[in-house]
């Protein structure tokens, strides 16, 4: 077992890795919608295979600070969010090597995003109810939540534009929330 220390340098380190991958899946969707070509639809899902993977260990470290510190109940939902993952990942690489099609993979990915969303909503739980967590991980959590839902709104209000600026909007939130993550949990190797 890691020492606490050990534990969250790791998770910090995979945090910034979580969100450079993201923001390489972002470009490359992006290139993909605004046709530079077939290619990068498969960069963007394997993009996506390292974000999600990399963000184990973050979950692992927050359940470990946040049963630390009385919040036991979160390990059930740590548990559903990595296994979330872990279904996002295979889902994509079983897209990228053709083993299931695209819509197979939407079925797979949004199965494995829900355990990740009420894992991020657990993490404003635990910053603002048992304060079992640092305040700034939960109000980056809440930013990334409420632009999920603006994004929704947006995407299937309307086309042009507004859509682009939405998903760009969520792309900052998400990389500031790993990066609040990241630094957060680094923090603690100095403590």
């Amino acid at each position: 077992m890691l020492t606490d220390t050990d534990l969250y340098r790791a998770a910090g380190a995979s945090a910034v890795v979580s969100l450079i991958a993201l923001v390489i899946a972002g470009i490359a969707l992006a290139l993909f919608f605004g046709g530079a070509g077939a290619f990068w639809g498969p960069v963007n899902d394997l993009f996506t295979v390292v974000t999600v993977l990399t963000l184990i260990l973050p979950m692992l470290a927050v359940d470990r600070l946040a049963t630390d510190n009385g919040a036991g109940w979160i390990r059930f939902v740590t548990v559903a969010g990595m296994l979330g993952c872990v279904l996002i990942a295979v889902g994509q690489t079983l897209l990228v090597i053709g083993i299931i099609d695209l819509r197979t993979s939407f079925v797979t990915g949004g199965i494995g995003l829900l355990p990740v969303l009420v894992w991020l909503i657990a993490l404003a739980v635990l910053a603002f109810g048992s304060h079992a967590i640092p305040t700034p991980i939960g109000i980056a959590a809440l930013a990334v939540l409420a632009l999920i839902v603006v994004e929704t709104i947006v995407v299937a209000a309307t086309t042009g534009p507004l859509p682009w600026l939405a998903s760009a909007a969520l792309l900052a939130a998400l990389v500031a929330w790993l990066w609040v993550l990241s630094t957060a949990l680094l923090a603690r190797t100095t403590a």
